[in-house]
């Protein structure tokens, strides 16, 4: 007999088919669990080490409060910071790459499952070169960002009344 029709065979019990009630006791969080969460994933279909991975992102990310690193499925792995300002400041100071592949990072919550959580994209700064004075406002940086992808944040680092050589989206 094939393990297929093995499987379509199978058939729960009423009480197997029972669902499952939990006590709120029960769900709150374990301490365990408790920090500041990134999952990630490494944009490539080559495989990689681990350890490689583990000590690039511990020197580079340099959390002052310690973080921990745990290999999921799927290529996925959770990042645990213990403390919010660590996990923030790895999240801004993006995009992250290993071995000239991209670093895609989500925040997740204690509620989150890490395996289903969307890692499709990355924010990039973006440099807009050329644009007449008058044209250095966050409408037309809306414009622009809204044409490119999602305007994140407008940087105008003197002041609305000044003019400078870029404009950063």
């Amino acid at each position: 007999m094939d393990l297929q029709r093995m499987g379509k065979s199978l058939v729960l019990t009423e009480d197997e088919n029972q669902g499952v009630v939990m006590s709120v006791g029960v769900w709150q969080s374990d301490s365990e669990v408790r920090g500041f969460h990134l999952v990630g994933r490494i944009l490539t279909h080559r495989p990689y080490n681990n350890e490689a991975l583990k000590s690039v992102l511990q020197s580079s990310f340099n959390p002052a409060q310690g973080m921990q690193i745990t290999f999921i499925e799927n290529g996925r792995f959770l990042l645990k910071f213990f403390h919010v300002v660590d996990r923030d400041r790895v999240v801004e100071s993006g995009p992250w790459a290993f071995e000239k592949n991209l670093i895609l990072l989500a925040k997740v919550s204690e509620d989150d499952n890490p395996a289903e959580v969307e890692l499709n994209w990355c924010d990039f700064y973006t440099r807009i070169y050329g644009l007449p004075l008058g044209r250095m406002t966050k409408e037309v940086a809306n414009f622009i960002g809204g044409k490119i992808g999602r305007l994140k944040e407008f940087d105008q680092q003197r002041g609305p009344e000044s003019w400078g050589s870029y404009m950063r989206l």
